[in-house]
């Protein structure tokens, strides 16, 4: 059995508590706050939810207490959940401050509420563009100023976190979804975590990354079904639409996808997007670039401005048509 401890508490007056009732306990520092870690023993729960110090207790059968119990308010200065699809968008990686800039701009007066770009790129070939390091991030920075919208960014290396200060979103890409060191590194920070899937992970995988994300600090998470890998070889990957409904089951965490990198090629973007709003999914990831021809990376899957201004219009159309239907998962 695990007792959370609040986040202002600190355990020794608690931990004398328990010791004088000859419990052996453990004690554990998780990021910036504390729990312990109770032995075999035949108490209730209930009995050491009493303490002040506690905020929540689960037993240690229970592999995805923090994920399934999940309750709390996602907050976001331009999205309201429920009132409408969360939109993030903007390029594969900042390359240019210029064409990042104008984008972010024409993407803002289109409707998004979350711009994203990569600064660190991680990249399956040493010889692939790497992206353009702390350059890119104050060009990001002059654009949420610019604009006034948060920005989402990918974490590759715990070495990088003290340029994130003023990131308002983490992202967590697939190929690092089950780097725990790294999750327990990012989670202390206490902003909101977009975790995209590993396209080998299983979704019981993919919601224990997340619980080591809420275990470790970070108030919500974004879960982000960006496609798995199968025998089939017709696109990038395999998007699982059915992970949506089956996630939110699970967990009231808002679950969103990428159809950028499940379609691998831009003229399948649109199609997948449109199935994982059907499906239930509450928002997109998009990549768009204002040249995708003369991108550095992920050329072939980025939209141009015009065909996301399409895809936006029909999604919206779609999220309204089913409204009624897809709030009920985040009502149950």
């Amino acid at each position: 059995m695990w007792l959370l401890l609040r986040a202002e508490a600190t355990p020794e007056t608690l931990l004398q508590a328990l010791r004088a009732e000859s419990l052996e306990v453990r004690v554990h520092r998780l990021g910036d706050r504390w729990a312990l870690e109770i032995q075999g023993n035949g108490h209730l729960s209930e009995a050491f939810a009493r303490y002040e110090e506690v905020e929540r207790v689960f037993s240690t059968h229970d592999i995805q207490p923090l994920v399934q119990q999940w309750s709390h308010n996602v907050e976001l200065p331009t999205w309201q959940r429920g009132k409408g699809l969360l939109w993030i968008a903007g390029p594969c990686s900042v390359e240019r401050k210029a064409d990042f800039l104008r984008l972010a701009q024409e993407l803002r007066a289109i409707g998004v509420q979350v711009l994203r770009g990569g600064a660190f790129k991680a990249r399956t070939s040493p010889y692939s563009f790497q992206g353009m390091g702390q350059e890119a991030l104050d060009w990001l920075f002059e654009a949420k100023s610019l604009t006034g919208l948060p920005i989402c960014v990918e974490v590759v290396s715990e070495t990088h976190l003290p340029l994130y200060e003023h990131v308002d979103i983490l992202q967590i890409g697939a190929r690092n979804m089950d780097d725990y060191w790294l999750l327990k590194a990012v989670a202390p920070l206490g902003k909101p975590v977009l975790l995209k899937r590993n396209p080998q992970a299983t979704i019981e995988e993919w919601l224990l990354a997340a619980e080591y994300l809420l275990l470790y600090g970070t108030p919500w998470v974004l879960l982000c079904e960006r496609g798995i890998r199968t025998f089939e070889r017709s696109l990038r990957y395999t998007m699982d639409i059915g992970a949506i409904p089956a996630v939110q089951r699970k967990t009231r965490l808002p679950v969103i996808a990428d159809p950028s990198h499940a379609a691998g090629r831009w003229d399948f973007v649109e199609p997948l997007a449109l199935a994982a709003i059907g499906a239930g999914s509450e928002g997109l990831i998009v990549e768009v670039h204002p040249e995708p021809l003369k991108a550095l990376s992920d050329a072939a899957q980025q939209l141009t401005i015009e065909q996301f201004q399409r895809l936006y219009e029909r999604a919206n159309a779609i999220y309204t048509v089913l409204s009624r239907h897809l709030s009920e998962p985040l009502q149950a």
